[in-house]
């Protein structure tokens, strides 16, 4: 337990920082990258860190069920969707689409219809290149063949710049993958203490039930030993009664006549 103790925040940081490093790159080489989503994606394990500090502190300090029973789990749901949204659209930045190329041509064009030279510069120096599908594609200069010559270079920047856009991408889609395990994990753990607690709870209660039980034997093995003492037991039943010898005693027919055999 101590060990995720320590491990947890440095997952976390590492997570900002890999987002924070995609805002960089992003911004710095002009990526197709909106800021809004690279902002989110810096918030985002920030926000799973705060899900899973305040959970416990808001279940003890809410008093009321019904607002516990509705806040936690908007919480929870709201990261969810947050997760979902950003994997979704950095998952177009990686994947060979044309989506991606239609988000590179544009980016560019609006950097050369901006004469944004800086910007173009920055990406041609970066790679090594000049142009963006050929040496002579909206190059920096804009005079033809200056860049060409100046830097005596032989290779466009459409494809390093691809490569670039998709590893970004995919560090972003990382983040956001990263972010929903660990929420995942901290579900699984709250279900699993959940059980727990709920199991505990039965085992209280199991010696008392029991301690019942045997009162109540005790109780109704009591009451079968009085009903047993109270019945008479020298009580006779009807046949052995007939069964019993009759006493026969003389009658008093006949006594003058004993009188005169004894005179």
């Amino acid at each position: 337990m101590s060990k995720l103790i320590v491990a947890f925040p440095l997952l976390v940081a590492a997570l900002i920082g890999i987002a924070i490093y995609v805002q960089y790159a992003s911004s710095t080489l002009s990526l197709p990258i909106s800021t809004g989503l690279t902002v989110l994606t810096i918030l985002l394990p920030l926000f799973a860190a705060a899900n899973i500090i305040y959970t416990p502190i808001l279940n003890r300090r809410i008093r009321s069920p019904t607002l516990l029973h509705l806040l936690l789990p908007a919480l929870h749901v709201l990261q969810g969707m947050l997760t979902v949204i950003i994997a979704t659209l950095t998952a177009q930045g990686f994947a060979n689409s044309q989506i991606l190329d239609c988000g590179l041509e544009a980016s560019w064009q609006l950097l050369w219809h901006n004469h944004d030279g800086r910007s173009i510069e920055r990406i041609q120096n970066t790679f090594g290149c000049c142009g963006f599908k050929s040496l002579a594609d909206r190059a920096w200069p804009r005079e033809k063949g200056q860049c060409e010559e100046i830097y005596d270079r032989h290779t466009w920047c459409e494809a390093p710049w691809r490569a670039y856009m998709q590893r970004t991408s995919g560090l972003q889609f990382a983040v956001a993958v990263a972010a929903g395990i660990i929420q995942l994990a901290y579900l699984a753990y709250l279900r699993q203490q959940a059980i727990r607690n709920k199991a505990a709870q039965d085992l209280k209660r199991l010696p008392h039930d029991s301690e019942r039980l045997i009162e109540e034997e005790y109780h109704d093995s009591d009451d079968e030993a009085a009903s047993e003492d109270q019945s008479p037991s020298d009580s006779v039943s009807p046949t052995t009664r007939d069964e019993a010898p009759h006493r026969v005693e003389p009658s008093g027919l006949g006594r003058d006549e004993v009188n005169e055999w004894r005179s």
